[in-house]
């Protein structure tokens, strides 16, 4: 079938006629093993809210100053690798180390786009199987509480069919919010997203050049209240608001984040961290 020959009626019927079938086979399969694992909800985010992720660091061809990721020696023993501009070790990074059914479970998302997005190359069709896959997923967890969908907690876009696939699947799901952080920021130029995608882009990465003239709001790391302060007046005439709970996603303004997790004995950013827990400043 040659798809560009079909006028928008037919695609959309031929569309509307797979989604019927998609959702017919979800109903007879619901815990299907060859479906994406989401979460719900976490210690920051409230239950309404699915949470899906990937390997840390090797899907993050924008990450400069957290880019760190897993190793895995000849004996399947886990550690952690930071890249050579590294500043503070990303925590999704150091959670992969530390809960090995966590690391496979991002590492099981990972295998299956990368299937799927190597089969959409094998053909031309007009809904891709990324694309479907990621939906069919969502549809195993989504209930009516369901009311955002958090995209990479770890890892990130790493390339255009890829978030293209994300944004089908937005376009289908009005009624969720998609929101995420991305240093994969030259995918997004000139990127139209759906009404109900939010995009922060996320300074301290390689294409930190392109947020100032192309991305409102942002989000940047600071290692105390103070530093929130200072920067923000530096940058935009006020302090930084420093969020706790993704609520700034979805406001038009740029805004800080506290540093957390585990760092690099003896780094500047092990001693930051460390002065954080000790003032007791949520994070």
């Amino acid at each position: 079938m040659d798809l560009n020959k079909l006028s928008i009626k037919e695609k959309n019927n031929l569309l509307n006629k797979r989604l019927n079938l998609l959702k017919k086979t979800i109903k007879e399969n619901k815990k299907d093993l060859n479906l994406l694992k989401f979460s719900i909800g976490n210690s920051k985010l409230k239950k309404d809210t699915l949470i899906f992720d990937l390997p840390a660091g090797k899907t993050c061809p924008g990450a400069k100053n957290c880019h760190s990721w897993v190793n895995i020696d000849q004996y399947g023993k886990r550690s952690i690798q930071d890249g050579y501009f590294t500043d503070f070790r990303c925590y999704a990074a150091s959670q992969e180390v530390l809960y090995t059914a966590l690391y496979k479970k991002r590492l099981h998302n990972l295998n299956l786009i990368k299937a799927a997005l190597k089969e959409d190359q094998k053909q031309n069709s007009f809904f891709s199987d990324t694309a479907l896959l990621i939906l069919r997923s969502i549809e195993q967890y989504e209930t009516k509480k369901i009311k955002k969908v958090r995209v990479h907690s770890s890892g990130d876009f790493f390339n255009m069919a890829y978030l293209d696939s994300w944004v089908a699947v937005a376009k289908i799901k009005p009624h969720l919010k998609f929101y995420f952080y991305s240093k994969s920021l030259n995918l997004f130029l000139n990127k139209k997203l759906p009404s109900n995608m939010f995009l922060t882009a996320s300074y301290g990465g390689l294409y930190d050049h392109l947020i100032k003239d192309n991305f409102n709001r942002y989000a940047v790391v600071v290692y105390s209240k103070s530093e929130a302060y200072t920067l923000g007046l530096m940058h935009i005439g006020e302090g930084y608001h420093i969020d706790k709970d993704d609520s700034s996603c979805f406001i038009n303004k740029p805004f800080a984040l506290l540093l957390h997790g585990s760092q690099p004995k003896g780094s500047t950013a092990a001693q930051a961290l460390s002065k954080i827990k000790k003032d007791k400043v949520k994070t």
